[in-house]
């Protein structure tokens, strides 16, 4: 059934053995390396201590069509969106907000924070939220200076 065909998309926690060749392909199609392509990567990523992994199903094919993993501190306060992903095929038609809805149920978080792409901006904006600036850090990449990276060099006994 194509998605023109107006197929049922139910949200459901990530299980390995239906969803996790679902989600790399996902990731795949959109060219996202957040897990190197790697399933071991993927499945230790979506499964790790304090996460929550849930994916968007087409009911009748099966289908993964998107997924979210959040990090949560676990006592209801705070939790972080690390990633959400709807296929582009399938994107507009509610599936990123059923996500978001059941992320916040099953966590029961006050608030999540998120790192935003400049492509996803309006999305999150359509979200009850308030937006503030982030940041994403690396180690020793460096500081920003002008716009442009200067790397620090941490060296013994200077």
């Amino acid at each position: 059934m194509e998605h023109g065909e107006n197929q049922a998309i139910v949200c459901e926690a990530f299980d390995a053995d239906l969803h996790l060749s679902g989600v790399v392909a996902l990731c795949c199609s959109l060219e996202w390396d957040n897990f190197h392509y790697d399933p071991d990567l993927t499945l230790r990523s979506l499964t790790a201590p304090g996460v929550t992994a849930l994916v968007a199903v087409a009911r009748n094919s099966r289908e993964v069509v998107g997924f979210a993993q959040v990090f949560s501190e676990g006592v209801g306060l705070q939790a972080h969106l690390s990633l959400l992903a709807v296929d582009e095929k399938w994107r507009c038609g509610g599936i990123g907000g059923m996500l978001m809805e059941e992320a916040f149920e099953k966590i029961g978080a006050e608030r999540m924070d998120l790192i935003a792409s400049d492509e996803s901006l309006d999305f999150y904006r359509s979200l009850a939220h308030r937006e503030q600036a982030g940041f994403r850090l690396h180690p020793g990449k460096g500081r920003t200076t002008g716009g442009e990276v200067e790397t620090i060099r941490q060296t013994r006994g200077a």
